[in-house]
């Protein structure tokens, strides 16, 4: 047996029990039964390599060679080639022969192998802390192979927020209407601008103002909605609202299931009437 690359590998008779029955009880093994002589082979094999390879470890694609192992040719009934063939729990799950299109290759593959969970958003959020600089070439790069990852433009959004970056307007602004992630990108979207529109000021109520956003910019949640109910308390008509709005943006953004929405939103309430 050699190994052609970490998910892709040839086999004989003599290790097929192993290799295809027995991995196929942890996970899904295609066997593809080909010849070096067989075109459509040399067209559909390369192709299986590589979604093998992208796969990463999801599924084994174990390649027999027909000539060289015909009694597994027999004992599996291929009659043509090349006929590929789907394992799991060490049955013959489903089957195809001859070379058929990527887009249906991948359309057969999803009845018995299951979607590998991407970390990369969850790795790049525990970089963000400790390395903002890292963290944003990481977001960049994840958006660009995945534009429609709305969970993740917000948390790279929310990045640019805490760094003071102007550019956070733009990245909640582009969730689109529809999408799951759509309300909690508006609320936060009002906070980004808000923290835009804060400045320094030795004008009592705009400094608490800006002291309660650049501590929503920190995660310091309880310190902004704290200082943002003072404002609604003492000055409510300030900004037009301005405080009221941004509390509530807040506990959208953060939603219901936050440990300080709830009383926050009793607080706010009282403050009001």
């Amino acid at each position: 047996m050699s190994h052609d690359a970490a998910y892709v590998i040839n086999v004989n008779d003599a290790e097929f029990e192993h290799q295809v029955i027995e991995n196929s009880k942890s996970q899904p093994v295609i066997v593809d039964f080909w010849a070096p002589w067989c075109g459509p082979c040399r067209t559909l094999g390369p192709t299986l390599e590589r979604l093998a390879q992208e796969g990463e470890g999801s599924w084994l694609l174990v390649k027999v060679n027909v000539d060289n192992n015909q009694h597994l040719a027999r004992m599996y009934g291929v009659q043509g080639i090349p006929a590929v063939k789907a394992f799991k729990d060490g049955k013959i799950v489903d089957q195809f022969t001859g070379a058929i299109p990527e887009s249906q290759i991948k359309s057969w593959l999803k009845k018995f192998v299951s979607d590998r969970p991407d970390t990369r958003l969850q790795q790049i959020q525990e970089v963000s802390d400790t390395n903002t600089h890292a963290a944003r070439q990481a977001y960049a790069a994840l958006l660009s192979e995945q534009p429609t990852n709305h969970a993740a433009r917000i948390a790279y959004a929310q990045l640019l927020m805490r760094l003071h970056d102007s550019e956070s307007v733009n990245e909640f602004a582009k969730i689109p209407l529809g999408s799951e992630q759509y309300d909690a990108a508006q609320a936060w979207l009002i906070i980004a601008k808000a923290m835009q529109e804060a400045v320094i000021s030795s004008s009592g109520v705009e400094e608490q103002y800006y002291v309660a956003v650049r501590a929503i910019s920190r995660g310091e949640y309880a310190v902004a909605i704290e200082g943002l109910l003072v404002i609604v308390r003492t000055a409510r008509q300030w900004r037009d609202d301005a405080a009221r709005k941004t509390i509530i943006a807040l506990l959208n953004a953060l939603g219901n299931s936050h440990p300080l929405v709830s009383q926050a939103r009793k607080d706010l309430a009282a403050a009001l009437f």
